[in-house]
């Protein structure tokens, strides 16, 4: 069987992973999945019980949800580290601590727009200062994350790696 991805919307975060297995050169299927509708039924609670994306099912057929659950599965099979480095080494420590800083501090300034996004009652006022807070926060963590990145073509060393990856999902 073929790991299969199951993700969300073709511009959401989903797609950094998209990326790492193409860069990992193996085979892989997509699912997409519609965030406001099929992701919300109860069948759906039965791949994530959170009704979030993305749900990675393994090549042996177990499920991994996370973005860095499925990044840390990738890199353990990246036997030609295409996408990742050796394990302990200072690059896959940097590796992991932008992975992580994307993931968790960069990614949480955009929660204010998605909950202006996805408010089941709109309220034009409350969406309106979500909408403010999380542009002045995305901006803080924007520059923040500038001040962590070097000069070289990639985040880490000369070819993309799944920190890259994990960022591709982000800035779409």
């Amino acid at each position: 069987m073929e790991p299969i991805l199951l993700y969300g919307f073709p511009s959401g975060s989903s797609m950094g992973l998209v990326a790492a297995l193409e860069w990992l050169g193996k085979p892989y299927r997509l699912c997409r999945v519609d965030m406001l509708g099929d992701m919300r039924e109860p069948s759906y609670a039965r791949l994530n019980p959170r009704h979030e994306t993305p749900v990675f099912i393994t090549d042996k057929g177990e499920l991994l949800t996370e973005t860095m659950a499925i990044a840390a599965w990738l890199e353990a099979r990246d036997s030609d580290r295409r996408i990742s480095f050796a394990p302990l080494s200072r690059e896959a420590d940097r590796m992991h601590q932008l992975m992580a800083f994307v993931n968790t501090g960069f990614t949480g300034a955009f929660s204010p727009l998605w909950a202006a996004l996805e408010m089941e009652d709109p309220d034009p006022a409350v969406q309106t200062a979500l909408r403010d807070f999380g542009r002045r926060a995305v901006i803080e963590r924007h520059d923040k994350l500038e001040g962590m990145i070097g000069q070289g073509p990639f985040l880490v060393g000369e070819r993309p790696s799944l920190a890259d990856a994990v960022l591709v999902g982000v800035a779409r």
